[in-house]
């Protein structure tokens, strides 16, 4: 005859220590995420001038003016020959960042420089053409 054994559990609630320490856990997870997070100090409108550096196709004008919108982790850029493109950005906590954006079709853009203040310098170099921009905020984000 088969022997059943029976073997009950009894669930005994945790100390109440361990709910602060939990909420404690939480809040920590909460304030380090808020700081890793995407920073707002360069936030705003960046509006100034771009001037090629590299590029002999005629689509590459020798010079023009660029408009920049940072918000949290994206850049929007507008030129004479862009509308509105947008490309992942997180930079450094000094001001500094490199990215490359790739698109459909072998399109990419890539952006490197810096923030300093309320101005950025960077390299912008797409498919065809390479440019230097330098743009300052005008005004903070929208």
């Amino acid at each position: 005859m088969p022997r059943i054994v029976r073997t009950a559990y009894r669930y005994e609630r945790p100390p109440r220590c361990w709910h602060l320490m939990a909420l404690g856990l939480c809040a920590m997870i909460v304030v380090t995420s808020a700081a890793l997070g995407a920073d707002s100090t360069f936030d705003g409108v960046y509006i100034g001038k771009r001037v090629l550096t590299k590029g002999s196709d005629p689509t590459c004008p020798d010079a023009g003016t660029v408009s920049v919108t940072l918000r949290g982790e994206a850049l929007t850029f507008t030129n004479s020959r862009l509308l509105s493109i947008s490309i992942g950005f997180k930079p450094q906590p000094n001001g500094s960042f490199s990215q490359i954006s790739a698109g459909g079709g072998g399109a990419f853009v890539s952006i490197k420089g810096h923030i300093v203040g309320d101005a950025i310098e960077a390299d912008v170099a797409d498919s065809v053409c390479e440019h230097h921009w330098h743009v300052v905020r005008t005004a903070p984000p929208s």
